[in-house]
């Protein structure tokens, strides 16, 4: 954070603030000195309480009316006294206390020269105020110290925090030199200052408090504060466009509205003062004054907070990856002693019917070999997916059976209970893989991003600080900005809540402007009511890239989806999916698992963990089938290294000068089973090598690539996939056409 003025012992401290007691206590309220002054004093402490007293009694003195001074005069060394030796309480019980003498203080101050009941009724109305007042004073300066935020929206605070602004402004506008008032410049600069920082609400908020305090101070300015309104008002709509713009809308706004009213000599007046308050806005280092006024923006000051949270995360990570090995474990113990033996069918069957059977003896035991063979023959006959009839008995026990048509109906209805509990079971085996899998791959996915934090990674508080505020002059509420620098590059991640007032090139021009540094487009993802906005300092690489496609029928959809993103680290993605099948339902299927994809990559989880992820999500997605082929080429723009995962995806090509590789497609499709079959092949591509990635409707060539590849001399990428798109359909077998998607790629510097 940027050194604050008093931080340290400055010789300019003591002269600051006895110019501004001076300044305070020429002011005056309604005809009356300010109370002000006093309030001054009461907010100070030790030698700066001195200085303060030191500058309003020869403030007081400058008025020429001793008589009115003297009592004023005495008042503040009296509350001067008490503050250096008896008053040195903080928080709350210290500013009621120090409120409470600025209040009496001004209040016998003024009581003691009444004359009539309006002078009694004033004379509390600004003891009141220099109470209200010094208790806002003192509440602001502790935040500062403590680098909180002044203001948190309570009516608490902004209630005091108002009538301080609006009768600061009245006595201001008094005080005169020339053509110009204090009071008018004082209101415009403020006003300038919170739309520049609070944008709308703080704009409009402070420029009507300080119209109110115009009129109040001055009935002749009554017009002027309605100008000055509507100046306030136009500068916090531009004021996400810079100060410039502000500066000028505030003016023009101003000046324009105060000639409709009426073009005198005060209002020639007020629009001299809009315009030093202009120039004194715009010459003022905003950046630095306030940085304290509104700290809400966080900053990652270094590598060990990060390397704190990086070790939380693999905590989390080990914690997740026990309790997918105890899932494994309970299940291999339920699997052990699960009871698949089917002759447990009969058997059951049998003990239930031929207990009480007088033939019991001689079934189940002289011919006991004769009857276990007939029912394994039962067994045989369900699993022909029969059903038992008192026909299928066999032997001397057909004969003899009494119960046949009753021990038919048991068996029946044991084996159907036998069935429906293994497929339940398998049905619950299978949604336990997809658990243990899913927990696995949470626990890959806290561990990978464990080891991004724990990387050597520079943090800058200083240019987090100046995105944060940058952030929140674009809309953004309570924005939270790391820039970082990974092997030379500046990384900006920021989280913040509402809209972006401003378009991404825009922001991106910002950015530039602000840290002077080259920046790629930022990327700005909205989750919820938050806003993760991510950029990258330009890289050595750029993407040219056009894509093609034909459905298998020119009047159903194109069952395959093509989709690029960023992840804010300087990757790029290309990303095809080819759905079961065609049409629309393989559609739904491809776009499903190109969305979810994106959203993991954007997001900053790494290729392979989000395809897993993704893999268990299409097994779970419906009660059919729902899978689709993957094919993902992955760039770094900083170096040009390029990787290829490819689950069931078709072939890519790789041209490289005069020549074109054919790198080929290798596993399963995702969303066929919980193990994942994907294959990696990594490169490196320089400038003007192109990739042609193609789905399995495309049935292509190298040698006739190199030939297409030889008559595109001008580099024409559309004219180029639409080529081979179109030479793909035409070498397809009648009866055999597929949807066809062809993307191409090429690296440009």
């Amino acid at each position: 954070m940027e050194k604050e003025l008093f931080s340290k012992p400055n010789y300019f401290k003591y002269p600051i603030i006895i110019f501004c007691g001076l300044g305070l206590a020429l002011a005056s309220l309604m005809g009356k000195i300010s109370p002000f002054g006093t309030v001054f004093i009461s907010c100070m402490n030790g030698t700066d309480c001195l200085s303060a007293f030191a500058g309003t009694a020869l403030g007081y003195l400058l008025r020429g009316d001793f008589v009115a001074a003297v009592p004023t005069v005495a008042a503040g060394a009296a509350i001067c006294v008490i503050r250096i030796f008896f008053v040195r309480s903080k928080g709350v019980a210290g500013r009621l206390v120090s409120g409470g003498l600025a209040g009496a203080a001004v209040l016998l101050t003024n009581i003691i020269t009444v004359s009539g009941a309006s002078d009694i009724f004033l004379s509390f109305a600004f003891g009141l105020i220099a109470a209200i007042s010094s208790y806002t004073f003192l509440g602001i300066a502790e935040k500062l110290k403590k680098e909180e935020k002044i203001f948190s929206g309570k009516n608490s605070e902004l209630l005091p925090a108002g009538v301080t602004l609006i009768f600061i402004t009245a006595s201001f506008t008094d005080l005169s030199f020339g053509i110009f008032n204090l009071g008018e410049i004082i209101s415009g600069t403020i006003t300038l200052a919170a739309a520049y920082r609070f944008r709308l609400s703080g704009g409009v908020s402070v420029g009507v408090l300080c119209a109110l305090g115009m009129a109040i101070g001055s009935g002749t300015f009554v017009y002027a504060a309605l100008a000055f309104s509507a100046g306030a008002l136009t500068a916090s709509l531009t004021a996400s466009k810079g100060r410039v713009p502000m500066a000028a809308a505030f003016l023009l706004s101003s000046a324009f509205l105060g000639a409709l009213l009426g073009m005198d000599r005060t209002m020639l007046s007020f629009i001299a003062d809009m315009l030093v308050a202009s120039v004194i806005f715009m010459a003022l280092p905003l950046n630095k004054i306030m940085t304290g006024i509104r700290p809400r923006v966080s900053a990652v000051s270094d590598g060990l907070s990060a390397e704190i949270f990086a070790g939380r995360l693999e905590l989390v990570g080990n914690t997740v990856g026990e309790l997918r090995y105890a899932v494994e474990k309970t299940a291999e113990t339920l699997d052990s002693t699960a009871n698949n033996d089917l002759s447990n069918i009969y058997n059951s069957a049998c003990d239930n019917i031929c207990k009480n059977c007088r033939f019991n003896m001689k079934c189940w035991g002289e011919e006991y070999n004769d009857s276990v063979r007939m029912m394994n023959g039962f067994i045989k006959i369900l699993r022909r997916g029969e059903k038992l009839t008192s026909d299928n008995f066999t032997g001397a026990i057909s004969a003899r059976c009494e119960k046949k048509e009753r021990l038919c109906e048991c068996i029946n209805k044991k084996y159907d209970d036998f069935v429906s509990v293994g497929q339940m079971n398998r049905r619950v085996k299978e949604m336990r893989n997809v658990l243990t899998k899913q927990l696995d791959n949470t626990e890959r996915l806290f561990n990978s991003i464990a080891e991004e934090f724990g990387k050597d990674v520079t943090y800058s508080t200083e240019s987090s600080l100046k995105v944060g505020r940058l952030l929140e002059r674009c809309g953004l509420v309570s924005p939270r900005a790391a820039v970082k620098t990974v092997d030379g590059n500046m990384i900006i991640e920021a989280y913040g809540e509402g809209e972006l007032a401003c378009t991404a090139e825009e922001l991106g021009d910002m950015l530039i402007e602000l840290l002077q540094k080259e920046f790629d487009l930022p990327c700005v993802l909205e989750f919820g009511k938050r806003v993760r906005i991510t950029a990258f300092q330009r890289a050595e690489y750029g993407i040219k890239s056009a894509s093609c496609q034909y459905s298998r029928r020119k009047e159903s959809a194109n069952g395959d989806f093509l989709t690029a993103c960023v992840d804010g680290k300087g990757n790029y993605y290309s990303i095809i999916s080819d759905g079961m099948g065609s049409g629309t339902r393989a559609r739904i299927d491809s776009a499903f698992a190109c969305g979810l994809l994106t959203k993991f990559l954007e997001s900053g989880v790494g290729v392979e963990a989000s395809i897993e992820m993704l893999n268990t999500a299409l097994m779970v997605k419906s009660s059919d089938e729902s899978f689709a082929t993957l094919d993902v080429c992955q760039v770094d723009l900083y170096t040009g290294k390029t990787t290829l995962y490819k689950a069931g995806g078709a072939d890519t090509f790789v041209r490289s000068g005069k020549k074109v590789t054919r790198i080929k497609g290798s596993g399963l499709p995702v969303g066929v089973n919980g193990t994942l079959s994907l294959s990696a092949q990594s490169f490196t591509a320089g400038e003007d090598d192109v990739i042609i990635m193609t789905t399995d409707g495309a049935d292509l060539s190298e040698q006739w690539l190199e030939q297409a590849f030889l008559k595109d001399s001008c580099g024409n990428m559309e004219e180029l996939v639409k080529t081979v798109a179109g030479a793909a359909r035409f070498n397809c077998e009648k009866g055999r056409e597929d949807d066809i998607s062809i993307v191409a790629l090429q690296l440009k510097k």
